[in-house]
């Protein structure tokens, strides 16, 4: 997990706080969850698997953003959907 002050606050700390997502991603070998669309298998243990790593992902991204920018991510259900987020859409994440 992102120490507190290294949580995403807003577009002042944007760049700096992707780049170290991404290393907490990559150093979890979840990036790809975030970084390509994964295709969702059918079969039951791959799809038990899949939903896992995602989740893994999904929290990772969750826990690394600041308690204002939460509900404008939290209802978006992957990772990916998550990491693609328009922040910049939202005036509320730009405080």
């Amino acid at each position: 997990c992102l120490r507190d002050q290294d949580r995403l606050d807003g577009a002042s700390n944007f760049g700096v706080w992707k780049g170290r997502l991404s290393l907490l991603l990559e150093d979890n070998a979840i990036k790809d969850y975030v970084t390509t669309v994964v295709t969702i298998p059918i079969d039951a243990t791959q799809l038990a698997a899949y939903k896992k790593e995602d989740a893994k992902a999904w929290r990772i991204v969750l826990d690394g953003v600041k308690d204002h920018i939460v509900p404008h991510i939290s209802e978006l259900d992957t990772a990916k959907k998550m990491w693609d987020a328009n922040f910049e859409s939202v005036p509320e994440c730009y405080h």
